[in-house]
């Protein structure tokens, strides 16, 4: 063997130990590219990808003829890590890839990530790092053209296998799950609907829930990439988010909440995960399906626990009960059953949740307004609903005077001081004035229309309220709204007194 070539072994079942020096990859990599950068032509490509198939089946062959002997492979592993190495040089050259993906090197790469070897594993992750993601220009078509090529070859199976199998027990192990994730992070980058074939090719989805809700790691680095990569392919991939709560993901990533409900993160890396898990269930709760499975697992109880231990996040968790009940009747059901009423409240009142911070104490408010507003729109038990209307009317001073408060720096909207505006700028306007905190004065005065139409002496100019609701709807209200609103609007159209 050539003393220059060192390439770590691992160990087999039934043989003897066996240990190899591990080469510094890095500057080798560096040499060989510095030697060879202004070189490198399709020529040298040809003769290397040749080569590097011939190796191949060399090693093959070699490794099922004597499966219990490493001594008759590991040679021909070592020109095999060579040969990876080499190749590192094409991402420099990304105009000659559709000679790589033309050729069968494409195919044997992607086998070689679960070769028994896992030192060429992590020699195949180095490699696809740094192709998926060359640096300097790249025509769009060639790169696109690669990725097809690797997912037609079955990379993104080869990599869900080699993921999940990967225990994380020696470093070498650590480091090559992390760059899985970074193959993954950087051809979703430059495509994103990769993050669709993902989720069905897969169980990468699953394995990166499990993984954050783990938090038996000593090295935690990957648990906070495997948060930030479940944000990335479920931002823009409803069927990722279906995959995630079908599968229990839910369940998973309230345990991780569970364990902050009483206390704040104790490092920079905790406080991420936590905010990326934030993140998850907020994406997630848009769906109704997910409504349902979040409270399955008592995600209500949960949220209201952690508002109770006054956390950093409680903030947050308010605003995944917003989320919860949204247009979910049965979930509004259960967090008045749950006793929700008595921490919303003092809420509107600015006691328990409040915060410093105009712009936190804003989101605070709308969450508060929108909570209140759904309990009434979506509860159809008429003792739940009577409930809810003797809270409103308890405490309508409160809901009078933050009203006041919003309407003092935001003022409504009146087509008639806008004359030289056309329709399209209004709208502009309007949507400007609700970032401000026009939509906590139109939920208030939502509350307040329910309120006047049950007869219930509210003591407000009846025509302004109308006038703001009328306002919402026009620019913000949906089909559903529209039709529940109207017939409220209508009474007091027939009979304004």
């Amino acid at each position: 063997m050539d003393p220059r070539k060192k390439v770590k072994v691992q160990q087999y079942e039934d043989e003897d130990e066996m240990e190899y020096d591990e080469r510094n990859d890095q500057q080798q990599d560096m040499q060989f590219r510095e030697q060879n950068i202004e070189l490198f032509d399709e020529r040298q490509l040809r003769e290397m990808i040749f080569q590097f198939e011939n190796n191949y089946k060399l090693n093959s062959d070699l490794r099922m003829r004597y499966p219990n002997q490493p001594d008759k492979f590991i040679d021909s592993e070592v020109d095999l890590d060579e040969d990876l190495r080499k190749l590192l040089i094409l991402p420099a050259y990304p105009q000659l890839y559709p000679i790589f993906y033309s050729s069968n090197a494409v195919q044997i790469v992607i086998q070689l990530l679960l070769h028994n070897n896992l030192s060429i594993s992590y020699d195949v992750i180095q490699f696809l790092k740094e192709l998926v993601a060359p640096d300097g220009e790249v025509e769009p078509k060639i790169i696109l053209q690669l990725y097809d090529c690797l997912i037609r070859n079955y990379l993104i199976e080869s990599l869900g296998e080699l993921i999940v199998k990967n225990e994380e027990k020696t470093q070498e192990e650590v480091n090559l799950l992390h760059d899985c994730f970074e193959v993954i992070e950087n051809m979703v980058d430059i495509k994103s609907s990769i993050s669709k074939e993902i989720g069905i090719r897969s169980k990468i989805i699953q394995y990166l829930v499990k993984r954050v809700e783990d938090n038996s790691q000593t090295l935690d680095d990957n648990r906070l990439y495997a948060s930030e990569l479940l944000v990335i392919l479920t931002q823009q991939t409803k069927e990722n988010l279906e995959i995630i709560g079908r599968s229990g993901g839910i369940e998973s990533l309230l345990i991780v909440l569970n364990q902050y409900r009483k206390k704040d993160p104790e490092t920079a890396e905790e406080k991420e995960i936590l905010n990326n898990v934030y993140d998850l269930l907020t994406l997630l709760l848009i769906q109704e399906e997910n409504q349902d499975y979040f409270q399955s697992y008592e995600g209500l109880q949960l949220m209201i626990k952690i508002i109770q231990g006054k956390t950093s996040s409680s903030i947050r968790a308010y605003s995944l009960i917003l989320l919860a009940i949204n247009n979910h009747k049965e979930n509004c059901q259960k967090l008045i059953q749950i006793g929700g009423l008595s921490i919303i409240f003092p809420i509107l009142e600015r006691k328990g949740l409040k915060h410093k911070d105009q712009n936190k104490q804003f989101e605070i408010d709308e969450t508060t307004v929108q909570i209140i507003k759904q309990l009434l729109r979506r509860n159809t038990d008429i003792t739940f609903k009577q409930r809810i209307f003797e809270k409103c009317v308890e405490k309508l001073e409160s809901l009078k005077k933050l009203r006041n408060e919003y309407v003092e720096v935001i003022p409504l909207i009146d087509p008639e001081e806008y004359d030289n505006l056309d329709e399209n700028q209004l709208q502009k306007i309007y949507f400007d004035l609700l970032g401000k905190g026009l939509i906590v004065i139109e939920s208030i005065d939502v509350i307040l229309l329910e309120l006047i139409y049950k007869d219930l002496e509210v003591q407000i100019d009846k025509q302004e309220i109308i006038s703001s609701v009328k306002q919402m709807l026009k620019y913000t209200g949906e089909k559903e709204d529209i039709e529940y609103y109207n017939p409220l609007l209508q009474k007091f159209e027939v009979n304004p007194q």
